[in-house]
């Protein structure tokens, strides 16, 4: 289960400070194609992305200082390198399935 942090200021600075390492660790594991650490890493991530948006669609981004927005910043840059090494990821996969299947196909053929 995710962690959940204190619904205050120093909670908020928590969460935030939480993410970045999170996210570092995450595309690390994607771009090694680890795909245990990677699934468990990007469930903790979205549990602590999800209770974040909920929290700055409450009102709370007023509260946030200068470092932390930078912090943000940060992690959504990640965030966007994260989703691009896992889409190249699965044309990885989406390839070698295709050959799996056009060997299979010649398999049959030449029995």
């Amino acid at each position: 289960m995710e962690r959940q942090f204190a619904m205050t200021t120093a909670g908020l600075a928590e969460l935030i400070d939480a993410l970045e390492p999170l996210a570092t660790q995450l595309l690390e594991a994607a771009n090694k194609q680890e795909r245990s650490s990677f699934i468990e890493l990007y469930r903790r991530h979205e549990g602590y992305t999800q209770q974040l948006l909920r929290r700055l669609e409450a009102g709370e981004r007023q509260r946030l200082s200068e470092p932390q927005r930078e912090t943000l910043r940060r992690v959504l840059a990640l965030r966007g390198q994260i989703q691009q090494r896992i889409a190249g990821w699965a044309e990885q996969v989406k390839g070698e399935l295709r050959a799996l299947s056009q060997s299979s196909k010649l398999n049959r053929q030449y029995k």
